[in-house]
């Protein structure tokens, strides 16, 4: 995978990630502060909170078993409620904390007056209709004694009279109720008649009254109402077993409140461990990658140091997961250091070749140049009378330098338009045996060379090439001078040509002096003067480098093998074409 779809990938997973552990911990959140809603109102109104969950939690089969959790029963028994389910067909198909005088079976008479009454016998009753899709209603009945109803009931006519206490029993009332750990409120409107008991803190304004009726659960004990309508009064009876006054819940920092603010501080550290894992993982390698280019910027090529080695790579090589995302900017910021460095070293190397070819081509045309001045003092001098011999011979010294400098500069020429590759070749079909046979006679026909045994082994049968026999010359040309030059007298050249495969192979082997192994590495580096003697030769000292580029630009390959003291064998590849023609033809 690409690095940008790598990093675009990563992001995309980075944002689905955050995203899921928001939305759960949102979720999470929501769950948790209904659980708590539900809690409270179960804690302010038990009898309400049990009659709304319970059904809700109940699963009834199709065969008509029941199934409801123990914690539900081990609530209902605790608040004193019992519960019964009845079927469509009136029968008690389930109960949980039953006593022994209820029915089994209800009429449709007897559940309406249930639910108009909202009692049956001494119980109060609330009800819950189930209805789901795809199942048979059911009804669900909630039962549970007042006592301290009853209780109020019993205080009322033994010593109620006309809306209040009779005032002979009134201390008798308080003794009772002290007995109880109770007080008891008399109202009428907005006034307290009468207070019995135990003193305690009454509800603050008029609807904190609803509050006692609404929300018993948040008090500590058990209350009961009474109103008479005939004298417009309001009996309130309020008793605990431990006499615990009347207490109402604090407004600050409630559950859900805290709940919030947990979210909040674990959003927020999530947040921060995302910012701190993110600045980790994509700005540390960032910042030891802008370290590395400011090295190789100052020319520091050996860009890691041995801690950040240990860092990024393992021993086997390969990068450490935490920097894998960069792992192809790493590998190529480490390439190109090393193609820098290597490239630096080769500048230095052909800069300081440059600097001694510069200096062998100013002493190469110096001394030729020097020949010419001397003599063009000595005619322009008319001071010495020279004769026709002597006037020729000059004339040649002065011809032959001249050819030399010339020379000089048409090599440098040359290679100047075989690296900008502005040589243009024209090229010719033709049969090597023949025309490398023609060649190598032009060399053995010359008297100068007597002393080179100069051979030529043709291959079997035709072998056709395309090339510019113009160019293609000069190529042999300086294979086979360097042969002759860095050679001594009656060293052995032969030139070889046969096939391989789709190409044809010239050789041109000797069997002289042979080439070291440093000066076999930069035989066709440019301004390379070849030879392992300590005289100085002539030549420009680009005569390989200019074989190479000719036979290149033919599309073939030249190589070099040599043995110091053995010889030394230059292979040419060309490729093969089928016939001769003209090219284009």
């Amino acid at each position: 995978m690409k690095i940008q779809q790598r990093i675009a990938l990563h992001f995309a997973l980075q944002f689905i990630i955050l995203f899921i552990a928001l939305f759960a911990l949102t979720l999470l959140m929501f769950v948790f502060i209904v659980s708590l809603l539900t809690e409270d109102d179960f804690r302010k109104n038990p009898q309400v909170g049990l009659t709304e969950n319970v059904p809700l939690s109940t699963t009834i089969k199709k065969d008509g078993t029941v199934q409801l959790g123990e914690k539900w029963i081990e609530l209902l028994k605790v608040h004193n409620m019992w519960l019964q389910i009845i079927n469509s067909n009136g029968d008690v198909i389930y109960t949980a904390n039953t006593v022994d005088d209820l029915a089994t079976s209800y009429t449709a008479n007897e559940l309406l007056h249930i639910n108009e009454e909202k009692m049956l016998g001494d119980y109060r009753i609330d009800t819950y209709y189930s209805h789901s899709w795809g199942e048979m209603p059911h009804y669900y009945l909630f039962g549970y004694y007042e006592p301290t109803k009853k209780l109020l009931t019993g205080l009322i006519e033994q010593f109620g009279q006309d809306g209040a206490v009779v005032e002979q029993q009134q201390n008798t009332l308080q003794q009772e109720l002290e007995k109880l750990n109770g007080v008891l409120y008399i109202f009428q409107q907005d006034e307290s008649l009468l207070t019995f008991g135990k003193e305690s803190l009454l509800p603050s304004n008029k609807l904190n009254l609803f509050s006692l009726m609404h929300e018993p659960g948040r008090y500590k004990g058990d209350i009961a109402f009474y109103s008479d309508p005939h004298w417009n009064t309001t009996w309130l009876l309020y008793s605990t077993e431990d006499g615990q006054e009347i207490y109402e819940d604090e407004w600050f920092f409630q559950k859900e409140i805290q709940a919030i603010l947990l979210a909040g501080c674990i959003s927020l550290l999530i947040a921060i461990i995302f910012s701190i894992w993110n600045g980790y993982r994509y700005g540390r390698p960032l910042l030891m990658m802008t370290k590395w280019i400011d090295r190789i910027d100052a020319g520091q090529f050996d860009v890691f140091t041995e801690k950040e080695k240990r860092a990024v790579f393992k021993k086997s090589g390969k990068v450490r997961f935490k920097y894998r995302l960069y792992q192809e900017v790493i590998q190529a910021l480490n390439i190109a250091a090393k193609k820098l460095e290597q490239s630096t070293k080769e500048r230095q190397q052909l800069e300081k070749t440059r600097e001694e070819w510069m200096a062998g081509i100013s002493h190469d045309i110096r001394t030729p140049l020097s020949s010419i001045q001397g003599y063009g003092y000595l005619l322009e001098s008319k001071q010495y009378t020279f004769s026709a011999d002597e006037m020729q011979e000059m004339g040649k010294t002065i011809r032959e330098k001249s050819d030399h400098i010339v020379q000089l500069v048409n090599d440098f020429s040359l290679v100047f338009e075989l690296k900008n590759h502005v040589l243009e070749l024209q090229l010719e079909s033709v049969e090597l045996n023949r025309w490398l046979m023609q060649y190598i006679q032009s060399y053995q026909r010359d008297l100068t060379l007597q002393h080179v045994q100069l051979t030529f082994n043709k291959a079997e049968h035709p072998l056709y090439a395309a090339i510019d026999p113009k160019w293609f010359i000069r190529v042999l040309d300086n294979v086979i001078f360097n042969a002759i030059k860095h050679n001594p007298e009656n060293t052995a050249i032969h030139v070889n040509v046969h096939e391989q495969g789709f190409n044809n192979v010239i050789t041109v082997q000797d069997n002289g002096v042979g080439i070291d192994e440093n000066a076999l590495k930069t035989l066709f580096d440019r301004y390379y003067r070849g030879t392992n003697t300590g005289e100085r030769k002539d030549g420009s000292g680009l005569g390989m480098n200019i074989a190479k580029g000719i036979v290149e630009l033919h599309n073939g390959q030249i190589t070099v093998q040599s043995i110091l003291g053995k010889g030394t064998t230059i292979i040419i590849t060309l490729p093969k074409i089928k016939s001769v023609h003209k090219q284009g033809e």
